[in-house]
This record gives structure tokens, sequence and C-alpha cells, in this order.
């Protein structure tokens, strides 16, 4: 257990003086001066595009600097802590819980229905495993570690599962965790470096409310315990009360730090809203009468836990429904019968258009009805793909573009940009997008084949007001084109479409609600 600290220990956590950082794409965060110490309780805010994320590792010396000084005074006096401002950071010092690391294990799915499989997932590491100390400190194998360090690993070890609820995860795959779960997965690997300053990138992405309002009291638990913490965010009315000083960046520019009585915050700015204007789409007939979707009964095992649990809806044509429920509630996994992503669609009943999987119909057959977008599938769209690419493989509900295509998809593709507002960017690689326009890129891939059903996991995650409200614009815009039926996940009431009239909530894979929303 950490425990306070007091005198030399209790020097500054960071200290920059006129430091200029070698960014990707040149100098950025030029003649920054800037301490943080004990007691202070920091946050990083910005939006998109701003440069939190590489903030931190500036602070943490991973990035080059090109003029000035930056120390870790904390560290100073150990000889093991000698190279801190070059990166080499030993357990005990500090550490980063990044969306770069969640994005990592998500990508650790070799593709993104590798969750569903469970026959193919068996032999691959669990969160127990991922636990481990020769995992979270990356040790040679061949080392020889201390008793004493390895008991004291362990009592960390126990009380991270603790804080962050991961018992009943420890036997399953890591491929196999809920969005919500792999983030404090992160999160609690990050607390088992048993690091003094403590860096988290998006603290919250992917938290369901409970989870939220954890992770705030165990701010407050790390602060007793003499942990350092400095979170970066897109919206500071994500940050924690107990929050005492903010900085403030703006395209990778300190525009202001210092106790959060005197910086103003994110939402003294305002935007335009942004427009999106979308001409009627003509889409496949579906006869009158006919539910756009019907399961009934649909249950979902991987091995000794209960996914589904008797799981019935019925989605109307053009009917909008919001999906909810905690972390590893079953959300994504109802989503994957719908898509046939989830082999057991097979043994489940699952109609789309009024028909179901079996002899003579194929997963494709059912694809074709439906547009679809997730955080999986950001992360495992391929970076360096063109945006036009991007949009025209929602033809083939494939990753990149393979094989030819008419000249009338390829007009849609165009036609699809111009609606998002992304004609500009029609040759500029995926990843080089900014969050938001990656968002409108995977819409219109999910909307460019004239879809019946739009189903949209947490098309929001991780984007600032300014980009959550272009997106919410966008597929409101886009239903009302395709005149189509939705299923809207999310952790946010704030975020439910103002066009979702039914409600399914979901707990531990059965339902707690199902009907009107109530306003």
């Amino acid at each position: 257990m950490h425990s306070a600290r007091t005198g030399a220990e209790r020097a500054a956590y960071i200290q920059a003086e006129d430091a200029t950082f070698r960014g990707p794409n040149g100098p950025v965060f030029k003649d920054c001066t800037l301490t943080i110490a004990p007691g202070e309780r920091w946050a990083v805010v910005g939006p998109n595009g701003s440069g939190k994320g590489l903030l931190l590792a500036a602070l943490m010396g991973k990035l080059g600097l090109l003029a000035g000084r930056l120390r870790h005074p904390f560290l100073e006096g150990d000889a093991r802590f000698a190279d801190s401002v070059f990166g080499v950071l030993p357990p005990g010092t500090l550490a980063l819980a990044s969306m770069a690391e969640h994005r990592h294990w998500l990508l650790a799915r070799d593709y993104h229905q590798l969750r569903w499989h469970a026959s193919m997932s068996q032999g691959l590491a669990t969160v127990s495993q991922l636990l481990e100390r020769s995992q979270v400190e990356n040790r040679n194998p061949f080392a020889v570690l201390d008793p004493a360090n390895d008991r004291g690993f362990e009592e960390a070890r126990r009380r991270e599962i603790t804080r962050f609820e991961l018992g009943p995860l420890l036997d399953r795959p890591l491929v196999a965790l809920s969005n919500g779960e792999l983030h404090r997965f992160v999160l609690a690997r990050a607390l088992l470096r048993q690091p003094r300053l403590l860096l988290i990138d998006d603290p919250i992405a992917g938290l369901d409310a409970h989870s939220r309002q954890r992770l705030h009291a165990i701010f407050d638990e790390l602060d007793a315990e003499g942990i350092g913490v400095i979170l970066a965010t897109e919206r500071e009315s994500d940050l924690p009360d107990g929050i005492t000083h903010l900085l403030q960046l703006q395209k990778a520019t300190i525009q202001s730090a210092g106790p959060r009585t005197q910086v103003p915050g994110l939402s003294a700015r305002s935007s335009p809203a942004r427009a999106f204007v979308m001409p009627k789409v003509q889409r496949r007939p579906l006869p009158e009468g006919v539910p756009m979707l019907e399961m009934t009964n649909a249950t979902v095992r991987q091995g000794s836990v209960t996914l589904l649990d008797g799981i019935s809806l019925r989605v109307e044509q053009g009917e909008h429904w919001a999906l909810l429920g905690p972390n590893g509630s079953g959300k994504s996994t109802l989503l994957s019968l719908i898509l046939a992503d989830n082999p057991l669609v097979y043994a489940n009943d699952v109609r789309v258009a009024g028909q179901s999987l079996g002899p003579g119909r194929s997963i494709w057959d059912q694809k074709a009805w439906m547009g679809w977008l997730s955080p999986e599938l950001e992360a495992h769209y391929p970076p360096h793909a063109r945006t036009f690419d991007v949009v025209l493989s929602g033809f083939a509900h494939s990753l990149g573009v393979h094989g030819r295509h008419s000249p009338e998809q390829i007009a849609a593709a165009g036609a699809w940009l111009e609606h998002m507002g992304l004609h500009q960017y029609r040759d500029t690689a995926f990843a080089e997008l900014r969050p938001e326009s990656q968002q409108l890129a995977l819409l219109a891939r999910a909307a460019v084949h004239g879809p019946a059903l739009l189903l949209l996991d947490e098309p929001c995650q991780g984007l600032d007001a300014e980009g959550r409200s272009a997106v919410q614009a966008a597929i409101t815009a886009v239903a009302e084109a395709l005149s189509a039926a939705m299923v809207y996940v999310t952790h946010d009431p704030d975020e439910i479409p103002s066009s979702a009239t039914q409600v399914l909530v979901l707990d531990r894979g059965q339902v707690r609600y199902r009907g009107p929303r109530r306003r």
C-alpha cells in the first residue's frame, strides 16, 4: 500500500522550464514553463486534435527536447531513475493509461469478430494472466525477481482487481471483454506498475455510469495513498470535482495553466451547430407489416458465462431504439447476433427483414440490409486506407476495397463524402482524419448501400462537444434520408437521438426494461 510522502519525497513531479518538444510534425508546446507538484490534481483539457496525448508523452520524457529543460524532481537522487527524462521508466515511477494502449488490446483480436468465436479464443491470454507481474512489467522471463517485491506486487494485484471490479473477468480471454471492461483492465494494469504519478488519457472512455462514479472515487483513494494523477479529456464536464488545476490546450499549444478557478473552461467556447442536408435515398423495399428485426428468446453462453439470457426484441420498419446497459450487460453481443458476426446466430431465432439464416441464405444476405459502426470497426479499419475507399467499402461490408465497383457505386461513395462534408479529405488516410471525421466517414460507409437498419455502437465515444454534436446531427440526417430503422447503443442518456421512441435496457444479459422511452 502506498502511503503519503513528506520531505524530499514531496518534491515536484514535473518541472518544465522554457521547454519546446519535438512533435511528429515539428515543434510542439513551445516555451512551456510548468510545475506539477504533489497535492495538486491536474487535468489537461482540449478538443480532439489539440495534442492532449502528445502532451502526456512529453511530460513523461517520451518526446525529444528542442529547447529548454524537463525534470522529474521527485525521481532525482535515485540512480535507477537517472534516465527518466528519456522515457526509461522503471516500475514505481510514472505510468500511463492511454487510448493507444486500449486500441492495442482491441487489435489483439486478429479480426473484430474473434470475440464471438469461443473455440478460436481458447488458449489466448486471460485477464488473470495479463495481470501477472512478468506481463505488467514486461519482464525478461529469465530475470531473477526479489521475492519481497513479488509479494508486494501480489498485494497490489489483489487491490487493483478489487478496485476495478475485475474478479468476475479473471478467467475470461482478454479478447472476450466488452469495450468498458477492457478500459478498466487498462487502468488496473497502469496502477500495477505502482507509480507515484499516473497519467490517464481519456479516463472515462467506454465506461458506464457506475464505473464513472467508481473511477472518480478511485481518484480520491489514490490521492490519499500519495499517488499523483494527471487526467486528459475532451470535455471538462467529465472531470471529477477534486481537480484543482487545469491546463488548456489548442493545436499543440498551451493556452493557459493554473488553479482551476483561474483557467477559463472549455464551455466558454461554442461553435455553430453543423448542418447536414441529405436527399432521400432509394433503398431495398420491404413488404408492409414485416418487422425490420425480430429475435425471440435469444440466448448466448460462452463457457460458464451467460452473455444473453432469453432476449426478445421486435423493431418495426423505420423505428428507432436506444440500447442501454452497464459494461458487460450484453449490448455488443446482441448486435453481434443481428450482424451475423456471432456463429451462435444459427442456434437462435433472429430474423432480419423477415428471414433468418439457414440453407439458401448467407450472412451477406443479412448484412445487405444493415449499416453498422462501432469502436471495434474504427480500431480494425486499415489506417492507411483513403477516406473515399472507407466509404466505398460499405458496399461489400469489407475492411478496405477489394475488387471492382460499378460506376454507380463509385458515384454514390463520392456523393456520401459530399453529404458528410468530407470531400476535401477524399485521398486522406483514414488514420490522419480527426476523430469526428473518422466517425463521419464510417457513418457514410454504413449508409452508402442504402440499408434499412442502422446499428450504431457508441458512435460518439471519445469525441469532444463539437465533434459529438456534428456526429449526432449527421446520424439524424442519415436516418431520415434512408427512412431506416435504428438501434443506437450508448452509456449516456443525453446522447440518445431525439427520434428514439423505444428503449431496451440490458443488465447481466437479461432485459431490465423494454418499452417506450421515458422523456
